[in-house]
């Protein structure tokens, strides 16, 4: 079975200590063989905007150079429709992959377009677009520098994060277990890469010879909440960056589409790294922690770029720098 006329789910809903961070919107990766191409779907709004269209695309690819540095080690050219005309909307943004590789079965090989191409395979899709970024303007009001006014969100930041989604960071699991090409929760599943690693306090959920979901550790720790009880990733990389410990994944009481499972706890870790489920007003992280490159070596990212070489630094401990105001990315 092929999946040339047929798109995973994936494609219909396209998800959002000290760190080092970058500083500044200059261009960090004149190496870097992987780029992302933008097109720029917005009549005259959004991205396209007359009066601030240039500023928000040159952000969103200044924002792409710094995903780009993590990838210098391979050679690829991604095209991402991005849309800026999202409103009434409580989510900053949201992005992922488009979904065209032959049908991978039962195992953890559901890998987009983006991560597809990344690692070396052939187009999926013919030159069409390998993945989306949706946009919010109407709703937020964002910065594209360092000058932060109150109430604004940084771009930047944001626009990393889901950047990192269409490259893989991103679980397959829906809330009631199963995955996403319909199969039933007792039968192997067809999984993200991302989703070999997802664990309970007791080790992993998903059988790595079966590919089947345990339901009812899943049913408990998916809403386990902040701690012990909920969901974990423990590839090895990702342990080893964490001091031996697993890293704790956002799993709120209440589940939430889009962000359960497929991020880092922020009730966790309070704002210290780009991949945490939500994010606050003011200069966030922009860069990228030993734990973050750790899980995409774990999912298949293995001849990552050691340390990003930014033009410019700064060390940022960012529990100071969130506003009260948080919102769903």
């Amino acid at each position: 079975m092929t999946q040339s006329s047929f798109q995973s789910p994936f494609s219909q809903f396209l998800s959002i200590v000290c760190v080092t961070i970058v500083f500044g919107l200059s261009s960090s990766t004149a190496q870097a063989q992987v780029e992302f191409n933008f097109n720029y779907t917005d009549v005259n709004t959004g991205f396209n905007d007359a009066s601030q269209g240039a500023q928000r695309r040159a952000a969103l690819e200044a924002s792409a150079d710094i995903v780009e540095g993590l990838f210098s080690n391979y050679t690829a050219t991604i095209n991402i429709d991005v849309n800026g005309s999202v409103t009434n909307n409580s989510f900053l943004a949201s992005a992922g992959s488009n979904y065209n590789s032959a049908f991978p079965g039962a195992g953890f090989g559901d890998r987009g377009d983006v991560m597809t191409k990344i690692l070396g395979g052939a187009d999926p899709n013919s030159g069409a677009a390998d993945g989306v970024v949706n946009w919010n303007f109407e709703d937020f009001n964002w910065e594209y520098g360092t000058d932060f006014q109150a109430g604004e969100f940084d771009f930047v930041s944001t626009a990393v994060h889901e950047i990192m989604h269409t490259v893989g960071f991103l679980s397959g699991i829906r809330q009631d277990g199963t995955d996403l090409w319909g199969n039933s929760v007792n039968d192997p599943g067809t999984w993200e890469p991302f989703d070999e690693f997802v664990a309970d306090n007791s080790g992993a959920l998903i059988d790595g010879s079966t590919f089947i979901n345990d339901k009812t550790r899943w049913d408990a720790a998916s809403v386990g909440g902040t701690g012990s009880n909920g969901l974990f990733f423990i590839g090895a990389n990702a342990m080893a960056a964490n001091g031996g410990n697993p890293v704790n994944l956002y799993s709120p009481s209440t589940w939430e589409d889009g962000s359960s499972g497929a991020h880092l706890d922020d009730n966790q870790y309070g704002g210290l790294y780009v991949m945490e489920s939500s994010t606050g007003t003011g200069l966030g992280v922009r860069g990228f922690s030993d734990i973050e490159r750790g899980m995409l070596r774990d999912i298949g990212y293995t001849n990552l770029t050691a340390v990003p070489e930014p033009t410019g630094m700064l060390v940022l401990c960012s529990l100071g720098v969130y506003g009260l105001c948080r919102r769903r990315r």
